[in-house]
């Protein structure tokens, strides 16, 4: 680990010393009225393309050679300041700009919010702005914190958590809670068990900000209660630019270290299986087929260094006297090793084990993505956007489990399984956009979308083998074959594919009057968006059998020893035979709209009063469970429903500076497509869950209270409460069975009630003595604190709490940040050290049952450190290192005797990268 700083500090110094020959310019931004930083602000050098913007500080600093310059500093809201400048090769120039406010300008940030959206200091200007409760990230606040994709954007938001292996938690609650979008129009996901896509897949590099609705308002879907995540992809670039990026990491566990796994296909290494697993044509046909062409034997490596490559760029042209052309591209491919090693156990009530192994997991994953956006400018009244994107994602893992195993007789005896898993989810995303404006004072104002999505969610070739006997002898381990169930030694295939067609229309006509600033008193808004989904999915598989007594195998390397006794017909494959194996579901929504706003009191006092009337279609196709039947006829099921949601939003503002809030709106939960369907879904660790047809809706009903003041320029205080209570909820319980497996049911109410508190400040504003250095740090901090029930009295289904906290509703959460800019190396490197902390409280990740209690995953915290520099115009270097404390990751299970047990612990490594970036 020492090389790789040493090198990277030599880098820097080197680099910056290529820049002496020019002058620096360098200052800060303010506003002239109240003497506060502007965040975002552009600082450029007329005529020329070179510039800067201002940090989360004011400040900027960039390069040019020696001459005379007019500087012209703008930022959306103010009016745009000019001042001549003459550069001295070798010397500093110092600026102190100030930016006067322009009303009418300032709205423009509500109706446009164009590239400033990637600002901090823009999103917080939005924010306070806006009639609605809104949080938002950008792409500059996720730099500087080293985010890489959305999902750890939307992780560092306000009463929001990541939980192991089941996505993000909007104030305690989960998946089916929420919604995300992409530029406002609906995706498909890649899981059948999950409603929201994995914002994992969305790099950093695609995303201009997010916004985070945790209220509702009449333009949003109604289908949730935690939040409505919108992703906003990068349209196109002020000024013409070009990037290289590279960069390398290396995790304290894995990297350097014997790595087991799987290699099939000749891109793999790339996150594409091609036809290096395809699925037999006679396994279509539930046939035994003459070969399988992989083997049961891994391969063995040695773990190299995360590697992470893209190039973007972009351009914007003046096509005639009013009209322009804007375009942005980019393309990046990242990969990752991990090992996970630990233990996963399984319980009966009583506290011993059913299950007990040591556990060690090699996972490899990769993230390829494509973006071709377009954008044309008819006028300034009229604007066009045409959105692509793609996006690989692919994980290659071996599970190996060495332990107990609760089918054996000798229970004490140990067992070896091994799991290779390949998935590779694909995502194809095209969009087109349009805003426009009519009228005088653009009374009448236009948004438009529409979209085509396609998804394929793939799991090729999936091979287990299970041993016992395990026996050392000659230098290797051997075992037999342990076939008691199908799932015990199998192959296995699943194929989910999905198409969704979204699209949504939104008018917006200003009543009376214009005042000063081209703002209506009165605002009726009305609008529709909808979407339909149309899901494909089938599995295949084919068990292991042993005919007479069982073979003894070579562990490290089974295939000759398999090959072997499938010649000799001891061994051969039985593919499992039932025609209940796919499903096809449908769902749909039609959705109408209207909103009224109004100042009560004028630039004091606003309201909005609003309802939306949704149609909602969901219908699943499949045959009846195990029918061994090709010919019997499929079971239709549809569900069909038409919602009224209310909405009230009230904001009241106390000065310019702060506003209280209060929303109270009705909103509902549906029943996603697998959970109406009777299917057992199995999972790896044995968990077998099947729909239930017969679910309905649920209501849910929405109070929040928020007061917030922003003291200064990217400042903000804000203290909010919030209460929900969900009527008919839907609950995962164990049903009765000769297995162990579950089930869903609606089951009574759950409520959630929290308060939330959010900080940002620079320290220079807190300590009035602290000179330049505390000026130019920053703190963030928001906690929450929360308190769930869920009340499952008069519920069918075994569980041993009728009365428990939430799934994933940690009673506390808690980000930190602080921040700090420097001149480290030389005037012309500008660095920015950032260090994060999160933590949560214990909280239910499975209800407990059959007088088993519940699963806790146990609070830990994650530690972060950013070191950004940017060297000159057109070099950045960056270091990043992750879980620095490198935490157990551990779920247990309580018991009704007081003891506890665990059921599952890792740790994830600490990661450190390096990385380059050069703009052309």
């Amino acid at each position: 680990m020492n090389k790789y700083l040493i090198s990277f500090a030599i880098i820097l110094l080197t680099t910056a010393a290529t820049f002496a020959q020019k002058g620096i310019v360098k200052g800060t931004v303010k506003d002239a009225d109240t003497g506060e930083e502007v965040i975002g602000a552009s600082v450029s050098l007329e005529g020329t393309t070179t510039g800067a913007s201002s940090d989360v500080f004011g400040n900027f600093q960039f390069t040019a050679p020696a001459g005379t310059y007019n500087v012209i500093a703008s930022f959306i809201g103010y009016k745009k300041t000019t001042q001549e400048i003459t550069v001295v090769e070798g010397q500093e120039t110092v600026l102190n700009l100030t930016l006067a406010i322009d009303a009418q300008e300032l709205e423009a940030v509500e109706i446009v919010g164009k590239a400033n959206t990637e600002s901090a200091g823009a999103l917080m200007v939005e924010r306070q702005k806006a009639d609605v409760m809104i949080q938002a990230i950008g792409a500059e606040e996720m730099s500087v914190k080293g985010i890489s994709d959305a999902e750890d954007a939307v992780a560092n938001i306000t009463g929001v958590t990541k939980v192991e292996g089941q996505g993000l938690f909007v104030r305690g609650l989960g998946d089916r809670y929420n919604n995300a979008f992409v530029n406002g129009l609906v995706v498909p996901s890649t899981d059948p068990n999950k409603k929201v896509i994995d914002l994992g897949l969305f790099s950093s590099d695609l995303v201009r900000n997010i916004d985070i609705n945790k209220t509702f308002s009449p333009s949003l879907y109604g289908d949730f209660a935690g939040a409505t995540v919108d992703i906003v992809t990068k349209d196109y670039p002020e000024e013409g630019f070009f990037n290289v990026g590279l960069s390398t990491g290396v995790n304290s566990i894995a990297t350097g270290s014997n790595f087991k796994t799987f290699q099939d296909g000749d891109a793999e290494f790339f996150g594409f299986t091609g036809n290096g697993r395809t699925l037999p044509d006679e396994m279509r046909n539930r046939e035994v087929p003459d070969s399988y062409a992989n083997s049961f034997s891994p391969s063995y490596i040695t773990a190299g260094p995360n590697l992470n490559g893209k190039i973007s760029g972009g351009n914007l042209y003046d096509v005639g006297s009013e009209s322009q052309f804007g375009f942005i591209a980019a393309a990046s491919f990242s990969n990752d090793y991990r090992i996970e090693e630990g233990v996963k156990n399984t319980y009966r009530a009583q506290g011993t084990t059913i299950n007990s192994y040591a556990s060690k997991e090699y996972i490899y994953s990769t993230n390829t993505t494509l973006m071709g956006n377009a954008f044309y400018k008819i006028n300034d009244k009229n604007t066009i956007s045409f959105n692509n994107i793609l996006i690989n994602e692919s994980e290659n893992s071996v599970l190996d489990l060495q332990g107990k195993h609760e089918e054996k007789n000798n229970r004490e005896a140990p067992v070896f399984k091994e799991r290779n898993t390949y998935r590779q989810n694909t995502v194809n995303i095209h969009q087109l956009v349009g805003d426009h404006k009519f009228m005088e004072d653009d009374r009448l104002k236009l948004t438009w979308g529409a979209g085509i999505s396609m998804s394929r969610s793939q799991e090729p070739d999936r091979r287990q083998i299970t041993y016992d006997e395990i026996d050392y002898t000659d230098g290797k381990f051997t075992g037999q074959i342990f076939t008691n169930s199908p799932d015990d030694s199998h192959r296995f295939w699943s194929d989910m594919s999905e198409q969704t067609l979204s699209s949504r229309i939104g008018l917006q006509y200003g009543l009376g009057n214009a005042d000063e600033n081209g703002n209506f008193r009165h605002n009726v808004s009305v609008g529709y968006n909808g979407f339909n989904k149309d899901r494909d999915f089938e599995w295949w598989m084919s068990s292991l059998v042993v005919s007479g007594p069982r073979p003894r195998i070579d562990i490290d390397n089974p295939q000759p020893d398999l090959d072997q006794n499938f010649a000799d017909g001891v061994l051969s494959y039985d593919p499992i035979v039932r025609y209940d194996t796919k499903f096809n579901a449908q769902m749909g929504v039609n959705a109408f709209y209207g909103d009224y706003g109004v100042d009560i009191i004028p630039n004091k006092f606003k309201a909005n009063i609003g309802v939306r009337y949704e149609i909602g279609r969901q219908q699943v196709t499949y045959k009846p469970e195990n029918t061994t039947d090709p010919n019997v006829a499929d079971i239709v099921n549809e569900k069909n429903s038409e919602n009224v949601l209310p909405s009230l939003s009230l904001k009241y503002s106390l000065n310019e500076k702060s506003n209280i809030r209060f929303a109270a709106s009705k909103t509902l939960i549906r029943p996603m497509m697998s959970e109406l369907i009777p299917f057992r879904f199995t999972f790896a660790n044995g968990q077998k869950i099947v729909g239930n047809p017969d679910l309905e809706n649920s209501e849910v009903y929405n109070l929040d209270l928020k007061y917030e003041i922003f003291p200064n320029a990217g400042e903000l205080f804000s203290v909010g409460v919030f209460a929900k209570q969900i009527d008919n909820t839907i609950e995962l319980v164990t049903r009765a069975s000769a297995i162990t497996e579950f089930s869903y049911v609606n089951a009574g109410v759950s409520q959630v009630a929290g308060v939330e508190m959010e900080i940002n400040k620079n320290l220079g504003n807190i300590f009035q003595s602290g000179g330049n250095w505390l000026s130019r740090s920053n703190v963030g901090l928001n906690a929450t604190l929360l308190a769930s029930q869920t009340d499952l009295s008069g519920s069918e289904g075994m569980f041993t709490n009728e009365k428990r906290a939430m799934f994933g509703a940690s009673p506390y959460m808690v980000n930190a940040n602080v921040s700090h800019e420097a001149n480290l190396f030389s005037p012309n490197v500008q660095s920015i050290f950032t260090v994060t902390y999160n933590t949560f409280g214990d909280r239910i990740v499975a209800a407990g049952s059959q007088g088993a209690g519940d699963i806790y995953e146990r609070s830990y915290g994650t530690l972060n450190f950013v070191f950004k520099n940017r060297i000159g115009e057109k070099i950045s270097l960056d270091l990043t290192i992750k879980n620095i404390l490198n935490p157990d990751i551990t779920l247990e299970q309580e018991f009704t005797n007081g003891t506890t047990g665990v059921v599952e612990t890792y740790k994830k490594g600490v990661n450190a990268k390096i990385g380059f970036k050069y703009t052309f």
